[in-house]
């Protein structure tokens, strides 16, 4: 008797331990109803893709819990119809089933999820990029600014002929100019932006006003004046202020800091944008293949990088003493990157996307306060001239 006591109190212990598991589970199904369910809706019927939502899982960290190997087989297993793609009655099931998931795997599925889920652009909002290119209304500021420049170049060229000194191919600036950036009256706020105005001979003209054209209407097509402009001036000002920090008794003339602003902006935007710009890019179309994200990013860095090196090759290593601002190019750059992520046009903006624009213009902020402070209290500039 002893012996039928003890297997009616495990059978007893046993059933408890199912009707609590049970109630777990079905405590669990209710919570995914409220939690999970209406992000998987907004996908439609078919569900979320496979890849990524894999992909966004690995991002939320789930392998420091779940190994990239074992959520690859349980996300392949959850796929009942083997259709690529998992459906919120499938992810259910996978979820509710005793047998498929450890605790400690049901745990970490169900508290990243949502989160996997919600930055997976539903197929019903995937817009094209291409079609943000539009002309209504037509660019403005790069044209306006395009020819301010070439005003000033020619007021300048024709003044500087008149004193017996003509502009050339890669000569010819007017450092007396009250438009110069000039470190000995940096007092002068305004001559951190309208340095950008002066240019060293036609060449180096022609060199910015071809990026405007190659970058910056494309750029205004899409996100419109007022931003362009915005990401053009922000470039100008951290390009001088980065110039300020590295080459203090260096005067610098050009719109390098801005032309660089426009390229950083471009970066901005295939990031915040990557999935728009590969909008059907896979169906063979050469033109939309080279007009994708991955195209455009390799383009870019290749343009820059080489731009760099030259710049930077002439900056120290040139007989001829010619000095190119590199600082002022990689400021504006990286500041059209770091306010271009959060100021440009976002088709789609992600909760990932809305974070990193944060943090970018927080740095960017960051570097503008020191560069400030580092102009007031160091004493390594030319004496200020105060005439």
């Amino acid at each position: 008797m002893p012996g039928v006591n003890r297997l009616r109190q495990w059978n007893r212990s046993m059933r408890r331990t199912r009707e609590t598991e049970l109630q777990r589970l079905r405590e669990l199904r209710q919570e995914l109803e409220e939690t999970v369910k209406p992000v998987f809706d907004k996908h439609g019927n078919m569900g979320v893709s496979v890849l990524e939502l894999r992909d966004q899982l690995e991002e939320t960290g789930i392998t420091q819990t779940i190994p990239k190997k074992r959520l690859e087989l349980l996300l392949e297993r959850a796929d009942v119809d083997g259709n690529s793609y998992i459906t919120y009655q499938e992810f259910t099931d996978m979820m509710t089933n005793p047998e498929f998931l450890s605790r400690k795997e049901r745990t970490a599925m169900n508290k990243l999820i949502g989160l996997a889920i919600h930055n997976i652009v539903p197929r019903s909002l995937r817009q094209d990029f291409l079609k943000a290119y539009t002309c209504s209304p037509p660019p403005i500021f790069i044209p306006i600014i395009s020819a301010v420049q070439i005003i000033v170049f020619v007021i300048y060229a024709i003044e500087l002929s008149n004193r017996g000194t003509p502009v050339r191919a890669n000569s010819g600036t007017p450092f007396y100019s009250p438009l110069v950036y000039e470190p000995s009256r940096r007092y002068q706020a305004w001559r951190f932006v309208t340095y950008s105005l002066i240019h060293d001979g036609y060449i180096h003209l022609i060199n910015n006003l071809v990026i405007h054209v190659i970058f910056g209407l494309p750029l205004e097509i899409v996100h419109k004046g007022l931003r362009v402009m915005a990401i053009y001036f922000i470039g100008i000002t951290a390009g001088s202020l980065a110039h300020s920090l590295t080459d203090q008794w260096a005067l610098l003339v050009g719109a390098s800091g801005g032309c660089y602003a426009l390229i950083g902006g471009h970066l901005a935007s295939v990031i915040v944008n990557w999935k728009e710009m590969n909008h059907e890019c896979k169906g063979g179309n050469p033109f939309r293949f080279f007009l994708s994200a991955p195209m455009r990013f390799i383009i870019i860095l290749f343009i820059v990088g080489g731009d760099t090196g030259y710049a930077i090759y002439k900056r120290y290593t040139d007989p001829d003493g010619e000095k190119i601002g590199v600082a002022a190019h990689i400021g504006g750059l990286l500041a059209g990157l770091l306010v271009g992520v959060p100021f440009l046009k976002n088709l789609i903006e992600l909760p990932w996307e809305r974070t990193v624009g944060v943090v970018t213009l927080t740095v960017f902020m960051l570097f503008v306060v020191t560069a400030v402070i580092f102009n007031g209290v160091y004493n390594g500039y030319p004496p200020t001239d105060w005439s």
